[in-house]
């Protein structure tokens, strides 16, 4: 890629973090990057799914799909009939590379069954899908909890390099995706008023959130899917905010009912 066309793509993919990390909501954040992100990758249409924690469809935003057509998607995909490598109907928990997927419908389609096959020629190829370039999103446990499709309607595919700066790019997104989550799911009033006053950090009011409810560091780091070391990282630096020393001490302080934030 010649010099100045590589700094030109630096420049917008700053500005696509900038743009997105402004967002205060899981939704907006992932509406803007659809229409960010045109300026790296182009497609016809796109689909944004919202899933629970379940890993079952929660909400949708749709990018030039008619209503009709997402209609027929959702008919195929509660009954179970949808053509895709990974499923929607458990938590699903995917390794880094594995976020990032491009799906050649019309070439992909050895060893599908009857049913899946009805998909195929009622959907796919109705709407003329050719290809779809999936990025997907984790909570802070790693599971999937949005997933971005961008769909061409033409047989042109994804190139190598337009897969790769999606690649590069998701987990500096997967940040803020992360953090709006936190932000959504943050810890009572009384929990937020320590976090203020002690200045902890998302992650710090998290843990100690799972210390009050009794987890052991081992089930702490299981529940977050971090290191039992980093758990022991993050305890120290609680300790050491709110001037204390031991569990039971954080217990006395975070159980205080007559507690006045700083």
């Amino acid at each position: 890629m010649p010099v100045d066309q590589s700094k030109k793509q630096i420049e917008r993919v700053y500005q696509i973090l900038l743009r997105c990390g402004s967002q205060r909501t899981q939704s907006d954040f992932c509406s803007q990057l659809v229409k960010e992100i045109s300026s790296l990758v182009s497609y016809d249409q796109a689909r944004v799914l919202f899933l629970d924690r379940t890993g079952k469809i929660c909400d949708s935003r749709l990018f030039g799909v008619k209503e009709r057509q997402w209609k027929d998607f959702m008919y195929y995909y509660e009954n179970d009939l949808v053509f895709s490598k990974y499923s929607l109907k458990e938590p699903m928990r995917l390794s880094q590379k594995e976020k990032v997927y491009a799906q050649n419908y019309w070439y992909d389609l050895d060893g599908k069954t009857e049913d899946k096959g009805l998909f195929v020629d009622d959907y796919v190829r109705a709407l003329c899908l050719y290809h779809s370039l999936g990025i997907g999103f984790s909570d802070q446990e790693n599971c999937i909890r949005s997933i971005i499709v961008l769909d061409r309607m033409q047989d042109v595919p994804f190139t190598y390099r337009e897969v790769e700066i999606i690649k590069k790019i998701q987990p500096l997104l997967e940040n803020y995706h992360i953090d709006l989550l936190l932000e959504a799911n943050a810890a009572p009033v009384p929990l937020q008023s320590f976090r203020q006053a002690y200045f902890l950090t998302s992650r710090e009011t998290e843990i100690v959130g799972l210390l009050m409810d009794g987890l052991t560091p081992a089930l702490i780091g299981q529940r977050l899917s971090i290191s039992v070391s980093t758990v022991y990282r993050h305890i120290a630096n609680i300790y050491q905010k709110c001037h204390i020393s031991n569990r039971q001490e954080l217990y006395r302080l975070f159980s205080r009912p007559d507690f006045t934030p700083l």
